[in-house]
């Protein structure tokens, strides 16, 4: 176990997903959810995001989130929306829009608690990379995907070691042309 527990927010497409096949994206958000409970993190959740689990979740996922609650390892919170405020009255881009505002919630729990999100939602990460030039304040969170991070995400859930920049909501136009939000999906 680590000397400090940190407290990520972890979107229901990983609740979905997580299952007892050796699929890879189901055994690698498995691997993520076990890596938490391991490793003795906690897990953060608002009212929007629980309500998203509880619509969302594999029998695996519940299970472990009854877990992590009998563990009293759940922080419930109820964020600031600070980022879907932004995003509603400064987002112009209909796209853009429409994909952050989805996942607003993950974001503003994130900047409450650890800045740490694991997803499986790539088009979400890019579309907060592309508007934090424009909105900085977001630039502390690190993004993580379960399976495409899975080597990287199990090291840092052991050992809270240094995150690179690419893990970050960081638009690439802020962090120089050489530099790119997400890492290659397979």
């Amino acid at each position: 176990m680590v000397n400090k527990a940190l407290k990520l927010v972890i979107d229901a497409d990983i609740a979905r997903s997580a299952g007892t096949s050796e699929h890879p994206i189901s055994s690698s958000a498995r691997r993520l959810l076990e890596n938490v409970r391991n490793n003795g993190h906690y897990v953060a959740m608002c009212p929007d995001l629980l309500e998203e689990w509880k619509k969302h979740r594999s029998l695996f996922a519940r299970r472990w989130l009854a877990s992590m609650v009998a563990k009293k390892k759940v922080t419930f919170i109820k964020p600031d929306s600070k980022v879907r405020d932004y995003i509603a009255n400064h987002v112009t881009d209909s796209k853009i829009k429409s994909i952050t505002i989805k996942d607003a919630h993950l974001v503003d729990a994130a900047l409450s608690q650890s800045q740490l999100i694991a997803s499986n939602d790539n088009n979400a990460r890019n579309a907060f990379c592309s508007i934090s030039a424009d909105y900085r304040g977001i630039a502390t969170v690190m993004w993580f995907h379960s399976m495409s991070d899975k080597e990287f995400i199990a090291d840092f859930l052991q050992s809270v070691c240094f995150v690179p920049e690419h893990y970050y909501l960081v638009s690439i136009r802020s962090v120089g042309p050489a530099e790119t939000c997400v890492s290659a999906m397979p």
